[in-house]
C-alpha cells in the first residue's frame, strides 16, 4: 500500500479462498456403528428390530417421515428400545433436485413429526440416495451447507452394503464379505476410512438385510471390532444427539399432534371407505344381478279366469300444453276396452286445460274423457282431486309427458287378480333420446332403476311404483289416505304405505311407458333433487316398515339409504382419494422410485377396475333382461356410454344429495318442480304416440 496516494502496489495470496470447506469426522478403526434407511417398515423393521434386541445393538435409523406418520408405533419403538433417528426428510426426494423451501420444508415436517409422536428432536440428517454428503462442487455443497446451518448433523455412510439392490439379492455371506473387503481397503486407501455401514429396513423387500444381519454382527465381532452407536463416534451420548424439545415447544407439538393424526385418519378412513364402497357395491350389483334374474326367468302365477274390470287412467298436468294432446291420445288408443281418462290439470300457467279439452270434445261428451281444473297446490293433491272420481276398482297412474304401449294397461291389470297385489310399477323408459344426457337417463333407467325393480320383484317389495307409469288398487290407495302432501316423492311415500299395509307392490317389465327425460344438466339436477329429497323423506317416515314387512324393513330400505344416499354421498371424497393416491405414487415414483410403494395405489387399481368390470357386466345383463320392443332399438348402442356415464352422474348426484341434505336441515317446503318440455321423441316413440 502506497502511504502518500492510498493505492495498492502489490499483493501477495498465501492461501486459495473456498465458498466451502468440507470436514468429516467419527472415524474410528476399531468400531463401526449400523445405520439403516427408509424406514418404518411395517413388515421388514419390526424383524430387524428383533435382531438388534438379540444381539444387543443399538443403531440409527434414518426415518422417512411419510412412512413414521403411517407407522407411529415403529418410530416409537425405535426409541422406546433405544436406537438413535434421523431426519430422512418426509418423501425422500432427491434434495439436489429440489428447491431450498421444498428441502425445508420436507426437513420441517418430519422435524415436527419427531416432536409430535416422541417429544425429541433428532440432530441427525443423511440426504436420499446419500445425495451430497460428500460434495465435489459448490452446486454439491450448497444444500449441505443449507441443512447444517438448520442445526442438523450430516451422517455419512462410507460401508455400503449393497443390501438394497434386489436384482438379484445378496445372500447373507455376500454381504458380510462386502463389509469386509470394504474394511480391509480401508487400511490401504485412507479417503475411504468411515466406520458407519448403510443398511435398509424399508423402501422394498429387506429380507436380505434380515438374514445378514446375524452373521454380519457376529462376524464383526469376531473380527474385533466393537458395534457402537452413530453418537459414540462422535463423542456423544443418545441423549445428546437426540434432545428433548423445550417446554415452549410443547404445546406446539401437541397441536401438531392433533394435525398429524386427523391427516392421517382422513387419509386412512376414506381409503377404507373406497375399498369398503366399491365391495359393498360390487356385492349389491351381483345380488342385484341374481335377484334379477331370477325374476325374468321364474313365472308368475295369475290366478285363472277372465279378469277385466274397469279402469281409470289418471293423468296430473301441469304447463303441459306441448304435450298432453299425445299423452292421451296414447291412452285412447290402449287395447284395454275398459278404460276411461282422467285428466287434472293443477292451475297451469298455459292452455293445458283448454287444449285437452278442445283436442277431444267428442271422447268428453261420451264419457270417456274427463278433464278438471283447480287451484295449483302441487302434484299430491291434483292427484288426489282425480282419486275423488275414481269409481273403478283400479287405476293407472302416468304423467302428463308419458307415452304408453298399447298394451300396458292391458299388462298392468291383470295382477290385480290376486287380491294381495295392491299396486304395480311398469317399466318407464326414456322416450326423448336426442343427446347425450337424454341417452345417459335412458341407460340410467335400464341399468339401475328398473334393474333394481326386477330385483325387489322377487320379493314383492318394490319401493317405489313410478310417476311415469304404474297401477293401483283403488281402495287400497284410499285406505293409506290417498297421496301424501308432506312428501314430494308421493309415489314413493304411497307405494311404502301400501307395503305396510302388507300389500304387494311388484313389477311388471311388459308394460312400457315413454317418458320425456330432462334434456340438460340443469334440468337434471332439479328433478333429481325432487326424487331425492322426497326418496329420503319417505324413508325417514316408512324408518319402521320392520314390523310389518321384513322385506321392505330389513332389505329395501337399507338398500336406498345405503345406496342411494350414502355412498354416492362420499363418492366425490373417494373420487379425491383415488385420484390423490395415484398422483402421490406418481411423484413419489418420480423423486425416489426405489422408495415408492405400490402396494396401495395397485390394491385401489385392482379393487377400481373390478368395480368397473362387475359394473359392466352387470349392465350388460340388465340389457339383456329388457322385453324386445319396436321403441327398444337401438338399446345396444347405449352400453358404449357406461362408464363415462357413471363418471358423471356420480359426480351430479352428489351435488344433488349434497343439496338435498341441507334442504332438510333447514325444513324449507318443496314446490312442484317442472322441467321445460320439448315435446320431442325418438322416432320410434313417436309411432307408439300416432298409435301406429
Amino acid at each position: 500500500m502506497d502511504a502518500d496516494n492510498f493505492t495498492v502496489t502489490d499483493e501477495d495470496m498465501v492461501r486459495l479462498p473456498r465458498s466451502y470447506t468440507i470436514e468429516q469426522y467419527g472415524y474410528d478403526p476399531h468400531k463401526l456403528a449400523l445405520t439403516f434407511d427408509d424406514g418404518p417398515d411395517p413388515v421388514w423393521t419390526p424383524k430387524i428390530l428383533d435382531v438388534l434386541k438379540q444381539y444387543h445393538v443399538k443403531a440409527a435409523f434414518m426415518v422417512i417421515g411419510e412412512e413414521a406418520q403411517n407407522n407411529i408405533g415403529l418410530l416409537q419403538r425405535y426409541v422406546r428400545e433405544g436406537h438413535e433417528i434421523a431426519n430422512h426428510t418426509f418423501t425422500h426426494p432427491d434434495i439436489s433436485e429440489i428447491s431450498q423451501r421444498q428441502l425445508e420444508l420436507e426437513l420441517n415436517w418430519t422435524e415436527r413429526l419427531f416432536a409430535a409422536e416422541t417429544g425429541i428432536q433428532p440432530l441427525y440428517f443423511r440426504p436420499p440416495y446419500s445425495i451430497d454428503q460428500e460434495p465435489d462442487t459448490n452446486d454439491e455443497a450448497a444444500p449441505a451447507y443449507r441443512i447444517q446451518q438448520m442445526g442438523y448433523t450430516i451422517i455419512g455412510d462410507k460401508i455400503d452394503t449393497d443390501d438394497w439392490n434386489e436384482h438379484p439379492h445378496k445372500s447373507p455371506q455376500e454381504i458380510t464379505d462386502s463389509v469386509l473387503q470394504q474394511l480391509d481397503d480401508m487400511k490401504t486407501h485412507p479417503w475411504m476410512r468411515g466406520s458407519i455401514i448403510l443398511l435398509h429396513d424399508g423402501g422394498g423387500n429387506r429380507a436380505a438385510t434380515v438374514a445378514a444381519l446375524p452373521l454380519l454382527i457376529t462376524t464383526l465381532r469376531a473380527k474385533g471390532y466393537e458395534i457402537v452407536p452413530v453418537s459414540e463416534l462422535m463423542g456423544k451420548t443418545t441423549a445428546e444427539v437426540m434432545p428433548p424439545i423445550s417446554p415452549k415447544m410443547r404445546w406446539q407439538a401437541r397441536i401438531d399432534w392433533v394435525a398429524f393424526f386427523f391427516f392421517s385418519f382422513f387419509a386412512n378412513f376414506v381409503v377404507d371407505i373406497f375399498f369398503i364402497g366399491d365391495v359393498l357395491m360390487s356385492a349389491r350389483l351381483i345380488l342385484v344381478g341374481i335377484f334379477a334374474t331370477i325374476d325374468r326367468i321364474r313365472k308368475r302365477r295369475i290366478p285363472p279366469g277372465v279378469y277385466e274390470p274397469q279402469v281409470a287412467v289418471l293423468i296430473p298436468a301441469y304447463n303441459e300444453e306441448k304435450v298432453i294432446v299425445r299423452t292421451i291420445r296414447s291412452v285412447l288408443k290402449s287395447d284395454y276396452a275398459n278404460l276411461r281418462v282422467i285428466v287434472v290439470d293443477d292451475g297451469s300457467l298455459d292452455r293445458t286445460f283448454d287444449v285437452a279439452r278442445e283436442a277431444y270434445p267428442k271422447e268428453i261428451e261420451e264419457g270417456r274423457l274427463l278433464v278438471l281444473t283447480k287451484l295449483n297446490g302441487g302434484k299430491a293433491e291434483a292427484l288426489n282431486l282425480g282419486l275423488n272420481h275414481v269409481e273403478e276398482e283400479i287405476y293407472v297412474g302416468i304423467d302428463a309427458d308419458t307415452v304408453i304401449a298399447r298394451d300396458a294397461v292391458s299388462k298392468l291389470v291383470r295382477h290385480f287378480a290376486d287380491e294381495r297385489v295392491g299396486a304395480v310399477a311398469g317399466n318407464a323408459k326414456v322416450g326423448n333420446r336426442i343427446n347425450l344426457w337424454t341417452r345417459w337417463q335412458a341407460l340410467e333407467y335400464i341399468t339401475s332403476q328398473n334393474f333394481e325393480r326386477r330385483a325387489m320383484d322377487l320379493f314383492n317389495v318394490v319401493t317405489v311404483v313410478p310417476g311415469a307409469i304404474g297401477a293401483w288398487r283403488t281402495s287400497a290407495v284410499k285406505k293409506a289416505g290417498c297421496y301424501p302432501v308432506n312428501t314430494v316423492a308421493e309415489d314413493a311415500d304411497l307405494s311404502m304405505s301400501l307395503l305396510e299395509d302388507r300389500y304387494k307392490v311388484i313389477y311388471d317389465d311388459h308394460a312400457l311407458a315413454f317418458t320425456e327425460a330432462p334434456a340438460t344438466a340443469r334440468s337434471l339436477m332439479r328433478q333429481r333433487f325432487r326424487w331425492s329429497f322426497g326418496i329420503l323423506q319417505a324413508v325417514f317416515k316408512h324408518r319402521g316398515a320392520a314390523r310389518t314387512n321384513r322385506a321392505m324393513g330389513f332389505f329395501a330400505l337399507p338398500n336406498i339409504l345405503v345406496f342411494q344416499i350414502l355412498l354416492p354421498l362420499v363418492s366425490p371424497f373417494i373420487d379425491i382419494m383415488f385420484a390423490f393416491g395415484v398422483i402421490q405414487f406418481l411423484v413419489d415414483k418420480h423423486y425416489h422410485p426405489e422408495t415408492a410403494n405400490a402396494a396401495t395405489v395397485e390394491k385401489l387399481l385392482v379393487y377400481f377396475l373390478g368395480f368397473l368390470l362387475i359394473d359392466f357386466m352387470t349392465s350388460l345383463l340388465a340389457f339383456s333382461l329388457e322385453p324386445r320392443h319396436p321403441a327398444n332399438k337401438g338399446d345396444g348402442w347405449l352400453l358404449f356410454h357406461v362408464w363415462l356415464q357413471r363418471f358423471s352422474y356420480r359426480q351430479i348426484f352428489s351435488i344433488v344429495l349434497f343439496r338435498t341434505l341441507k334442504r332438510a336441515v333447514e325444513g324449507r317446503p318443496f314446490n312442484w318442480e317442472k322441467i321445460e318440455r320439448t315435446a320431442r321423441m325418438s322416432r320410434h316413440t313417436e309411432k307408439i304416440a300416432a298409435g301406429d
